[in-house]
């Protein structure tokens, strides 16, 4: 409400999100599969963390995401598709 009723530059559009830097360094993320097993593969589980938190960010109404892994950017651009087909 702020960027509509007090001019707020900071919150006008476009918003940015920077998924990658929040994302990779978590603790969730960096913990081996010995110390931890329930939470599976490492890079899996850091890869499937980016995707989810740029989706939610994008349904939330973010405008740009930024990614780092490859293989999350697939998985985005895949909701995407599925979401946006017709």
């Amino acid at each position: 409400m702020a960027a509509l009723s007090q001019q707020d530059e900071k919150l006008q559009l476009p918003i940015i999100c920077n998924v990658a830097r929040e994302t990779w360094k978590t603790k969730e993320v960096k913990i081996p599969v010995t110390d931890e097993p329930k939470l599976g593969d490492m890079k899996k589980r850091g890869i499937l963390m980016e995707a989810m938190s740029a989706l939610v960010l994008l349904l939330a109404g973010g405008d740009v995401v930024i990614m780092r892994h490859p293989e999350a950017i697939g998985l985005i651009r895949e909701m995407i598709a599925e979401l946006t087909a017709s």
